[in-house]
Order: structure tokens, then C-alpha cells, then sequence
């Protein structure tokens, strides 16, 4: 059965952090997964028009090769990724039994506080409006189906811990 878990939410907000801890702890009880950031799939400048469509080849072929090592659960990060244009590339590109989706969420000053401490360059103003505004269009577009887990005031461990519970992955 290939379960796959989306973890959406605003740049800042935590996505990759978490992934990364329960990764940690899924290796720690002998669970075998894969984590993928859909950053790492499609940063290409210039951006194609369609975007989402040289992320669904590159998912594609990751996933394959993951699938011959036998691997059939997938930890995937992006920030819309629970919309159902998302889901459908998505779901084109690894054929999922199960999909649970997960939104990560922080008020205003913990994403900024995160955003400054990460972007240290050039970037910066640029990020800080585009999170704010993500952060606002995703609690405006609340999806029944995602499970909500707040990341401030609360450290990674916790929060990917509470995941991993309602995963049942471990």
C-alpha cells in the first residue's frame, strides 16, 4: 500500500523542519519512507508557464526510483500542496492508496521572525509578502480533509511526534 503524507503550510512556518524530525523518528522505529521537498523539484528560473508539470515528471522519476527500493510511504513538502489542482499531479505521479494532508500554521510573528532568520539576503522583503500572504490565503481555503497543527510555542520534536501519532506510521 503507498501512503503518502502532504505537509502544506506559509514558507516560514516550518514544512521542511518537521519532515525532517519525523523522518528522524520514523528511521528511529525502523519505518521505511522517503522525504521530498517540491523546492528541490522545480526551482528553475526562468519559471515555465507551467510549472507544475516539470514538478510532476521530476516526482515521477523520484519516485520510481524510491518505489524499486521498495520504499512505500512519502513524506512530501510544498505550500499548497493539499489544493486539488496540487493533489492531481500529485496523485498522477506516485499513485497513492492513501493521502493524508497535514497544514502546518504560525501567527504573523513567528513567521516573520523565521523568514528574517532564514533569509538573509536579498530575498527578504520579497519573502516576508509572499508569506504573509500565503498564510492568509491558506486559512481562507480550509480544507475539511487536513489535519491543522500548529508549529509556535511548540518545539519540532513535539509537533512531528503528534504526526507521526496520526500517521500511525510508528
Amino acid at each position: 500500500m503507498i501512503e503518502i503524507v502532504l505537509i502544506a503550510g506559509p514558507a516560514g512556518v516550518g514544512k521542511t523542519t518537521v519532515a525532517n524530525e519525523l523522518s528522524v523518528q520514523l528511521r528511529g522505529a525502523g519505518v521505511r519512507h522517503a522525504v521530498v521537498d517540491t523546492d528541490a523539484l522545480d526551482d528553475v528560473f526562468p519559471v515555465p508557464e507551467e510549472q507544475w508539470k516539470l514538478t510532476e515528471r521530476h516526482l515521477a522519476f523520484v519516485w520510481q526510483g524510491y518505489r524499486e527500493l521498495g520504499i512505500s510511504r512519502l513524506i512530501l513538502t510544498g505550500v499548497y500542496l493539499h489544493e486539488p489542482k496540487e493533489l492531481a499531479w500529485i496523485r498522477r505521479a506516485t499513485t497513492p492508496d492513501r493521502v493524508t494532508l497535514i497544514r502546518l500554521d504560525a501567527d504573523e510573528d513567528t513567521l516573520d521572525r523565521r523568514v528574517r532568520g532564514r533569509e538573509i539576503g536579498s530575498a527578504l522583503e520579497d519573502q516576508l509578502t509572499r508569506t504573509r500572504r500565503q498564510a492568509v490565503d491558506l486559512r481562507e481555503r480550509v480544507d475539511q480533509q487536513a489535519v491543522v497543527s500548529r508549529t509556535d510555542n511548540r518545539s519540532v520534536v513535539e509537533i512531528a511526534d503528534e504526526l507521526r501519532r496520526t500517521l500511525e506510521w510508528g
